[in-house]
Parts: structure tokens; C-alpha cells; sequence
């Protein structure tokens, strides 16, 4: 019956990943909000599906329309997004990340198109457009700055001709856009909801334990001595999703013959690592950081539905996924 539904781009899966992702964001409205613009459940609601319609658009551009072979362009990514962010272990609900993930997303959608197109001009508006939305989520989070690194790294690493404008466009955009922002919201005084700092909020006091380290080594140690990982029964449905994925990246890797699409896939798996380790060293995870991996996982598990399996095995698959997230998120 899955395999069935989504083995084709149509209305019915558009229509089914539509009401599962509006289920997702009433399920949201229903946890505490711990940080927000407004205080409107229904706003928050309306918000947060706005970013799951976003972060899917982006999905499907960079899974189904850049990558997956013509001969098979199913729409199984469809059901596999909401699945995921269903499989998030969520306590309680974070915006900054919500909103943030899904510019970040909308981001890397036009980097992907920007490397597929030839003409140069048009070249430039993606990347200035990718360039802005980063931007953008800079300014609900700080941290989201180093995620410019990756857009540059595949800009010099990929096989295409470099030009100067391209690196102009990287480094001038946030220059730019984030005091400009900083100095029109802080004259109207809404600097206060924006400009967040998630990872140095609570450094200061934090740090004052380790009074007896230097300055430049007392974050690092204090960050290695509360690294462990306390996983309970609401992290089994992500952890099925990390053994999909890893199984996926092997697949991905094994068929990629291009060197520039290896080299932005290499980009998204170390971006999946990297923040994985950031966000794993703190012990008070609300569970809605894990958005900012949603479309890698997305991306690279689809790829295992590229060659056409036994709907069996899909259905298989599907399956397993949505009964770990009923069971251990619902019924346990």
C-alpha cells in the first residue's frame, strides 16, 4: 500500500505528506514552548507548518529533481520527511531551530541549483539568494555564521569555474545584512527576539566552576566532562533512522560517479557529523535541534528507494518506522 502511494509524484502523495506534516505541527503546539516570537499556540502552529512546507519544498527539489535518476523519480521522500521529524525525540519545542533549519534548507536548495546551472549570471542570484536565507538564520541564531563554511568549502572544492563575485557574494552578505538588521531592530527595540545565542547563552556561569583553568581552556573541558549520551526509549525511532542513513550513505557513495555531486554529498555528511557532535554536548536537548538534519537524512536514506526494490521491502521499511514511532513515543 506505501510502496504503491508513493511510488509516484502526484496529488495523492503531495495531499498525504501535506496532512501528516500539519498532524506534526499540532503535535508540536501540544508540547511546551520553550523560546518563541508569540505566544498564540495556533500562531506557533501556523509557524511551524509554514517551515515543514519550506523544508520539504527544499527536500524534494534537491532529492527528487537534482539527484534521483529520471527512470525512477518516486515520491517516497514525501512520506520518509514527515516520518522523520515524527521520530524526533521532542521534550519540549524550540522556534529558533524550526525557523532557522528550514532558511538553512531553503539555503542549500539554491546552492544544489546554483551548481547545476551553466549560466553565470543566474549562477550569481542563487548563491546571493542561499547566501541571504543564511543570512536570515544568522540572525535567529549567531552559531548559524559557521554554516557560511559549507557553502564555501563546495564552492572551491567543486569542478566548476571559480569567480571572484562568487567569493564576494559569501563573505559580503552577512557582512552586510546582520548589522544593518542589528542596528534597524535594536531603534525599534526587537533586538531582544532575535540575535540568540544558543551554545554561549549560559557560558559565564558555566565557566565560573573551572576558575582555576585559563580562560582559553576552561568551555572545551567543561564541554568534555558533560559529554555522555543518555538515550531512553523515545530515541529508538532516531536511532532507526541513523542505521537507515548509514546504510544510505554506503549506497549514495557506491553509485556516485560525478566528483562534484560526491564532494557536495561528502559536504552534507560532514555537516550532518559536525552537528550532531555540537549539539550532542548539551545535556538539556529540547529534541527540536534535531531539525537542522532533516534534510541530509532525507536526502541520502531516499537514495536507497533509487533502484526499484520489492514493495515488500519498502513497505518493510516504512513500516518498521512507523511502528517504533508509535510505540516508543506514544504507547511506552
Amino acid at each position: 500500500m506505501i510502496a504503491k502511494t508513493f511510488e509516484k509524484f502526484n496529488y495523492t502523495s503531495v495531499g498525504i505528506s501535506t496532512l501528516l506534516l500539519f498532524g506534526a505541527s499540532y503535535y508540536y503546539t501540544t508540547l511546551e514552548i520553550n523560546w518563541s516570537f508569540v505566544d498564540s499556540k495556533t500562531l506557533n502552529g501556523i509557524l511551524i507548518f509554514g517551515a515543514l512546507l519550506l523544508s520539504i519544498y527544499a527536500i524534494d527539489t534537491v532529492t527528487r529533481q537534482l539527484s534521483i535518476e529520471r527512470s525512477n523519480r518516486n515520491a517516497y521522500h514525501l512520506l520518509l520527511y514527515p516520518l522523520v521529524v515524527m521520530s524526533y525525540p521532542i521534550e519540549s519545542v524550540d522556534m529558533r531551530f524550526i525557523l532557522s533549519s528550514a532558511a538553512i534548507w531553503a539555503s542549500w536548495r539554491n546552492m544544489r541549483i546554483f551548481f547545476e546551472l551553466s549560466n553565470n549570471s543566474k549562477k550569481i542570484k542563487r548563491l546571493f539568494d542561499a547566501c541571504i536565507l543564511l543570512s536570515l538564520s544568522s540572525l535567529i541564531i549567531l552559531e548559524n555564521l559557521i554554516i557560511f563554511i559549507y557553502p564555501l568549502l563546495a564552492l572551491v572544492n567543486a569542478n566548476i569555474k571559480k569567480d571572484l563575485k562568487h567569493y564576494l557574494i559569501i563573505f559580503m552578505t552577512p557582512l552586510i545584512i546582520l548589522p544593518s538588521a542589528y542596528a534597524l531592530l535594536s531603534f525599534l527595540s526587537l533586538d531582544t527576539y532575535l540575535f540568540s545565542s544558543y551554545f554561549f547563552s549560559d557560558q559565564p556561569q558555566a565557566i565560573d566552576e573551572y576558575n582555576v583553568i585559563p580562560d582559553s581552556s576552561r568551555f572545551f573541558l567543561m564541554l568534555l566532562s558533560e559529554y555522555s549520551f543518555n538515550l531512553t526509549y523515545s530515541y529508538v525511532p532516531i536511532v532507526i533512522v541513523f542505521v537507515l542513513f548509514v546504510i544510505s550513505v554506503i549506497i549514495k557513495f557506491q553509485r556516485t560517479a560525478g566528483s562534484q555531486r560526491r564532494i557536495l554529498d561528502l559536504v552534507g555528511v560532514l555537516f550532518l557529523i559536525l552537528t550532531s557532535l555540537f549539539f550532542s554536548m548539551d545535556q538539556q536537548l529540547s529534541g527540536s535541534e534535531f531539525h537542522y538534519l532533516s534534510l541530509i537524512f532525507v536526502y541520502f536514506i531516499s537514495q536507497i528507494f533509487v533502484k526499484k526494490l520489492k514493495s515488500s521491502y519498502v513497505n518493510f521499511i516504512f513500516m518498521s518506522l512507523i511502528a517504533s514511532i508509535i510505540i516508543f513515543k506514544f504507547l511506552i
